[in-house]
């Protein structure tokens, strides 16, 4: 069938996973490697096969709404978009609804999301060469837009114990940033 071969497909290009280290004195133990099997590959399971929602909304720019960015709250319970109509907006991805109003603040593209790993913050990065900093319970930014980047902020992620926030720009650098 089409899905096995997908399936196969998939597979196939998969790198294989290095066998995990034999226990040590050091380091008697090893954590399981989850969601693989003892082969190094994900199971079927594992793998999203279809879609389960559609989510629209944003306005766009022009004749387009493209969606550049997405990403999940820590909790799964919120879904953050960025788009070329220059705002982040939240959704409910248990119903694809949207969450209160837009956030607006972008002059342009938005190109980037990330949650901090408690969920209280959200970050959006884009073309403006801006990173800003939300409150997803209110939708309002926090503080004063983090400028530096000469070209459009295309990705930012927070380190797992929140305290700093990493900006990656088109202009070849990338930027540590302290978080509130």
């Amino acid at each position: 069938t089409v899905a096995t071969a997908a399936r196969d497909l998939l597979r196939a290009a998969e790198p294989a996973t290095p066998p995990a280290p034999a226990p040590t004195a050091d380091h008697p133990t090893k954590a399981p490697r989850p969601a693989h099997t003892a082969g190094g590959r994900v199971p079927p399971a594992a793998v999203p096969q279809r879609c389960l929602r559609l989510i629209e909304g944003h306005a766009g720019w022009i004749l387009r709404k493209s969606v550049y960015a997405v990403a999940f709250s820590p909790d799964g319970r919120l879904l953050a978009t960025g788009s070329d109509d220059r705002t982040v907006r939240l959704w409910d991805p248990a119903t694809g609804d949207p969450i209160g109003r837009p956030f607006t603040g972008h002059t342009d593209w938005v190109r980037a999301v990330a949650f901090s790993p408690d969920g209280r913050l959200l970050a959006s990065g884009g073309d403006d060469k801006t990173v800003r900093l939300w409150d997803p319970a209110t939708g309002g930014p926090i503080g004063r837009p983090l400028t530096g980047h000469t070209g459009p902020v295309w990705a930012v992620a927070f380190s797992p114990d929140g305290r700093l926030l990493a900006s990656g720009s088109y202009d070849k650098t990338v930027r540590l940033w302290g978080s509130p």
